[in-house]
This record gives C-alpha cells, structure tokens and sequence, in this order.
C-alpha cells in the first residue's frame, strides 16, 4: 500500500513537470519562429508563477530585445543570467557593446565563459568573435576622432547614394544595375567613377562567394575593359565593398565586415601603389564605425565635405547620413572626455558642432549644385581621321578586325597615359610642397609616359593603315 502510494505521488510529479514544461517549449517554439510578442506575453504568464525561472526570463528578454525593447530586456536578462543560463549572458554583452559599455560587456562575458565551463561544456566560437570585438571597440574608444557634423538625413536604404551631392571633381556614385546593362559586367550596389571616367570600381560576388571588390578601366568608346578583382588584402576574410577613390587616384576608402570589423560593415582606407596592388587597409574607428553597418565614405575635396552612411540608428529599411567637415590631420578626443562615449556613438550632432556657428548657412555654402549623373554609354568618345574625309567614332565603324583591336589598344593607352598624368601630378605636388623623397618615382612615371607616348603613336598607325590598306 505504502509502494503504491509512493508510486502515485511520482506518477503526478512527473505529470505535473510535463505539463510545467509545455508552456516554456511553447514560448521556445513562438521565439525560434519570429513571433516575439506572443512569446514574450507566454513568458510573462509562466513568470507570475514562478518569478525566478531562468528559461522564462531568458526569453522573455530575448523577444523584448528582438522586437527593439534592448533597455527593458536587460532586467529579465539579468534574471536568468543569475540562474545560469549562458544565452542570457551572451546576450547581456551584446547589448552592453552596443551600448559601448566595455566594462559591463566584460563582466558578462566573463560570467557566460563560468557558466558553460561549470556545465564542462566547450565555450562556442561565438564567445572568442565577441572577446575580439570588445578588444577592438575598447582600443577605438581610446582613438575617437573630433569632428564636426554639419547634417543628417534619414533616407531609403536602398537608393541612400542617389542623396551624395558630391561635386564632379570628386567623381560619380551610379547605380550597378544600370551600369551595368548593356556590358558583359555584373555587380551590385555602387559603382564608383573618377571625374575622367577612365576607370570604375565597385562590388561583386567573387569566386569564394563573398563580395569582392572588383576594377575596370573604361575605353573612350565606354566600353568597360577586362574587369578583375582588385586584391584579396581588401577582403579581410570578410566582405568587401562601397569603394570611393580619392582624385589622388591612390587612396581608396571602402566597407569590410571581416575580421577587423567592430561589427557589420566598418570603413576602411587604403592606398594603392605604384604596381596596382593595395597597402594593409586600416580601420579608420570612430565615430565612423559602430557595431553596425557603416559604409559609402566619400570625401569631396572641392566642396569640402564628407559622407558617410551608418543604419547604428536601427530604423527599419532606413539609414542615416551624416555630412561632416573632414580635415587633413586627424585630432582626437581626450580620454577623460565626459561626452566621449556621446560622441563615439553620435548620441547627438549638437555635440560634435562649435557654438555661435551657423551649420546650415555653412552647409548651403558648401554643397555643390544638384546635377544629373549619367552612366557610362556606347555613345562615342573618341575622333580619328582616317583620311579621304573619313572620321571613325566607333568601334562599329572598323571593317578589318586587326584594326579594330588596334584602335582598343589606342583606347586602352590613353586610359593608361590619363592615370599616368594623374600620379605624375599628384608627385609632383608633393614635391613642391618640399617631399624630396619623389623624385625616384617622378622620374619612373615621367619614363613610362614616354613608353606609353610611343606605344600609343604605333597602335593608331597600325590602325589606320589596316583598315585602309
């Protein structure tokens, strides 16, 4: 009697813990399948009755966290993270870094890191990606760049380049789907091009299956020449894209979301050398980057403005672009700087702004006239006179094929000799302003001109005398 009796309690504990654990399998179920609000209002039922079950506050902090609430969501996080449940402290450090609370992220992680050896289970590779990353974010809040923001705007995602005004000095940004139309090219997002549209350089999906950022240079005729990657150092096992090349032609600034990366897309710059290849980019910190997406940096040098685009601000289908006064000498913040976190994150642009300063006036003054870009086309842009009254201006106008691949190779060598007198004057300035150390290279780039002089002379003869012999 006393066995059977024994055996009746049991066979209702274990009822009763079936039927406990149905309702936190179904707020699992609501969460793994995107539905936070009723999952969170499951949660919150389990949690009337028992206050303290780790699970619960796990998810319902989860959902509260996944549907924006990140500040209200701490509190039941913090809950479950006293129960031991790891997911609660991973999810702790990631609020707290995106936040840029280093110090709090720390103490999360390092609380995530007891609670799984204490279950002698092996620590995910997530845990050593979010140890890096708050590395990364406490050595960029010691370097956090002073500048002044002139704007915002708050545009579709999907177009935010079409809303640059970027002076034609500083090139174009085009659209890769229109650039792309009539070319055996292909390519996503922004395409970049110089105001001599000799070249071009935007992103693609490359061979690994990652974006790559891809180059081409542009014959006079607007056909788009031998497209090829521009170099794995950009991908940083990430990937690469957004490029902007300055008017010096050498200095490159692009987005990465690989190792180096703060979080999402982080802004870098490079420099491109003599040979073509790229330097080791740097990470250019903040307040450029977040734990975000940041992207499209541009520099307008004639205007004298700068843009970049950020979706820190979490508006659905929406980023935000900030317009800024770049400077040539980088000045950071001081570390003991009250306002320093503030301005890392852009907390408010007042903050970055001098007083008595009229910012809009300053911006109207500076913002260049409102054109319409066009992308490159067949039409012609090149003249040869082929004698007897004949003027070609097209590649369709060759009858002898051996003259048309000569005259590409016209083309080819005056896309070459415009970015030879490009470096030759960016040397050269340098040197005027007393760089003695270019005068190696001013004299390799004065005797490749000449090179590309002769070779130039030689394929528009070929040219002519093929197609008229």
């Amino acid at each position: 009697m006393k066995q059977r009796k024994i055996f009746s309690i049991l066979t209702l504990m274990f009822a009763i813990g079936a039927a406990w654990a149905a309702p936190i399998d179904e707020v699992r179920r609501l969460y793994n399948e995107g539905q936070y609000e009723e999952a969170a209002e499951k949660a919150r039922t389990i949690l009337k009755r028992s206050p303290k079950d780790g699970n619960a506050n796990y998810f319902l902090g989860a959902s509260l966290r996944a549907l924006g609430n990140s500040e209200e969501a701490i509190k039941p996080l913090q809950a479950a993270e006293a129960r031991s449940v790891a997911q609660a402290s991973q999810m702790l450090a990631e609020i707290a870094i995106d936040d840029y609370r280093v110090d709090d992220a720390s103490e999360h992680l390092d609380s995530w890191e007891r609670i799984v050896k204490k279950s002698k289970k092996s620590l995910p590779e997530s845990f050593d990606e979010m140890s890096a990353g708050l590395i990364t974010l406490r050595n960029m809040l010691e370097r956090v760049e002073k500048i002044e923001i002139l704007d915002s705007l708050t545009v579709d995602s999907a177009d935010f380049f079409r809303y640059y005004r970027l002076s034609r000095a500083a090139g174009s940004l085009l659209p890769a789907s229109e650039m792309f139309r009539n070319s055996g090219a292909s390519g996503d997002g922004v395409v970049f091009m110089p105001e001599n549209r000799s070249e071009m350089m935007w992103s693609q999906t490359g061979e690994s299956g990652k974006k790559e950022i891809f180059t081409a240079g542009i014959l006079d005729d607007g056909t788009i020449e031998h497209p090829s990657p521009a170099g794995d150092i950009l991908g940083e096992g990430g990937d690469a894209a957004y490029p902007f090349i300055m008017p010096d032609g050498m200095t490159v600034y692009f987005a990465n979301n690989g190792d180096k990366s703060l979080g999402g897309y982080d802004i870098f710059m490079t420099r491109r050398s003599d040979d073509g290849s790229f330097f080791e980019p740097q990470n250019i910190g903040m307040p450029y980057n977040s734990p975000y997406d940041d992207y499209m940096l541009a520099i307008d040098e004639t205007s004298g403005l700068g843009w970049w685009a950020t979706d820190r601000n979490q508006i659905p289908g929406k980023v935000t672009i900030y317009i800024y006064l770049p400077s040539e000498t980088r000045v950071n913040c001081e570390p003991d700087d009250p306002d320093l976190t503030a301005r890392a994150k852009i907390t408010s642009i007042a903050l970055t702004q001098r007083e008595g300063v009229d910012y809009k006036a300053l911006l109207e003054k500076k913002l260049p006239e409102a054109t319409e870009e066009s992308t490159v086309s067949a039409n012609p842009r090149f003249e040869l006179d082929m004698g007897n009254g004949r003027l070609y201006t097209s590649l369709d106008n060759f009858k002898n094929p051996e003259a048309r691949r000569a005259m590409i190779e016209v083309m080819a060598a005056k896309v070459e000799l415009r970015k030879n007198s490009e470096t030759l004057d960016a040397l050269r300035e340098k040197f005027r302003k007393g760089d003695r150390s270019v005068s190696h290279a001013i004299l390799q780039a004065e005797r490749e001109r000449q090179t590309i002089q002769r070779r130039l002379r030689t394929a528009t003869n070929q040219a002519i005398r093929l197609e008229t012999k």
